[in-house]
C-alpha cells in the first residue's frame, strides 16, 4: 500500500481500482451502505435484493428514507461494529438534485451547512428524539391523518470515525440508459416512427427541475446513441417530469404539458410512454392515470428489477473508493 501512495499521482483511475481490488483486506475491512427512498414491501425488496451480490466482497447495509437520520445512523454504526474501516455510500435515488441528496451530503459530513429546509422525519420519530433526548415538542410535530411528521430544530451531522466514500445518485449513468432503451425496445416495432417519452417524478424547485430535466436529456442521447448502433433511431425522444409533490399550480401545469406532449405526439406516429423510477409499487402508475384517454404504449417497468443496477452498485462503490483514494495521496 505504502507503494501505491508513493506513485498514486501518477497512476490511472482504471489501474487504481485493479490495484484496490488486487488487496484482499480493502474489500474485508470496506462497507457498503445503500441508500434508498423506501416504499411498499416489494418495492424495498427489489432494492435488497439488487444488494445481495456485493455481500461476496462488501459488508452491506441499506438505509431507506429521505436523508433519515435514524436509518442512516444505525447502518452506519452496524457496518462499524463489522470492523470495516471505510464506508462506500452508493445513493440509489433517480436525481443529484434534490434536497434528500443535498441533506444526505450534510448528514455525512460531506458539507459543512443545510441550504435546503430540513426533510421531516416521518418514521422513526420517537427513536430520533430518544437518540437526541428530545422531550416531546408539539409545535414541531403533525399529521395528516394518515402520517406522522416531525421537524428536528437542530439536525445533526452522523458522527463516525471511518471515511466516508460518496457516490452520486443513477443521474444520467450509462447503465440507466441501458435499462431505459430495453423497456423502449419492448414496446417499439418502427423507431422511424416514434416518439419516445420520459418521464420521472421530479422535485419541487424549479432550479432543481430543470437540472433534472437536462440530466434526462443527456438519458435521451445515450439510448438514442444505443438505438442507432442497433439500427434506426427513435424519430424523438422526450423528457419531462411530473412534480407530484409541488404546489397545484406547479402539478396541473406539468400534468397538462404532459398529456400535451402525447397528444401531439400521436399525431405523427406511435408514442411510448417509460416511467424513469426506480422501483414499481410506487407512483409510476399515476403516470399512465394521468394520460387517460391518450392513446400511447406503456408497460410500465421501472428500473427495477433488473440486473443491471447491481453493476451500478459495484461501479459506484468501485468509483467511491478510487476519488477517496487518489484525494488523499
Amino acid at each position: 500500500m505504502e507503494l501505491i501512495n508513493k506513485f498514486s499521482h501518477i497512476v490511472p483511475t482504471t489501474l487504481v481500482l485493479l490495484i484496490l481490488s488486487a488487496i484482499p483486506s480493502v474489500a474485508q475491512d470496506t462497507g457498503v451502505l445503500v441508500l434508498a427512498h423506501g416504499g411498499s414491501q416489494e418495492w424495498n425488496e427489489a432494492v435488497i435484493e439488487a444488494t445481495e451480490p456485493l455481500k461476496e466482497n462488501y459488508k452491506v447495509e441499506v438505509a431507506f428514507g429521505m436523508a433519515n437520520y435514524v436509518t442512516m445512523h444505525h447502518a452506519i454504526k452496524s457496518l462499524e461494529e463489522l470492523g470495516v474501516n471505510r464506508i462506500a455510500v452508493v445513493q440509489l435515488f433517480i436525481s443529484s438534485y434534490s434536497p434528500i441528496i443535498r441533506q444526505n451530503r450534510y448528514l455525512l459530513g460531506k458539507r459543512d451547512s443545510l441550504p435546503d429546509p430540513k426533510m421531516p422525519l416521518m418514521h422513526h420519530i420517537d427513536e430520533y428524539k430518544q437518540m437526541m433526548g428530545i422531550k416531546e415538542d408539539s409545535s414541531t410535530h403533525a399529521s395528516d391523518g394518515r402520517h406522522r411528521f416531525y421537524m428536528p430544530e437542530n439536525l445533526p451531522q452522523i458522527s463516525t470515525d471511518v471515511d466516508i466514500a460518496l457516490a452520486p445518485p443513477l443521474d444520467d449513468h450509462p447503465v440507466v440508459a441501458r435499462i431505459l432503451s430495453e423497456r423502449i425496445q419492448e414496446l417499439s416495432s418502427d423507431p422511424s416512427s416514434e416518439t419516445v417519452l420520459l418521464v420521472a417524478h421530479g422535485p419541487n424547485a424549479e432550479a432543481d427541475n430543470k437540472k433534472w430535466i437536462d440530466t434526462m436529456e443527456s438519458l435521451s442521447r445515450k439510448i438514442q446513441s444505443i438505438q442507432k448502433e442497433k439500427g434506426i433511431p427513435y424519430k424523438q425522444i422526450f423528457a419531462t417530469t411530473v412534480r407530484d409533490d409541488a404546489s397545484d399550480t406547479i402539478f396541473n401545469q406539468a400534468k397538462a404539458n404532459l398529456r400535451a406532449l402525447v397528444r401531439q405526439a400521436v399525431q405523427f406516429g406511435d408514442v411510448i410512454v417509460v416511467p424513469l423510477f426506480l422501483s414499481s409499487g410506487g407512483r409510476e402508475q399515476a403516470v399512465a392515470e394521468r394520460l387517460e384517454g391518450l392513446d400511447f404504449k406503456w408497460s410500465g417497468k421501472t428500473l427495477l428489477p433488473d440486473p443491471l443496477i447491481t453493476d451500478f452498485l459495484r461501479q459506484s462503490v468501485e468509483e467511491a473508493l478510487s476519488q477517496q483514494f487518489q484525494s488523499q495521496n
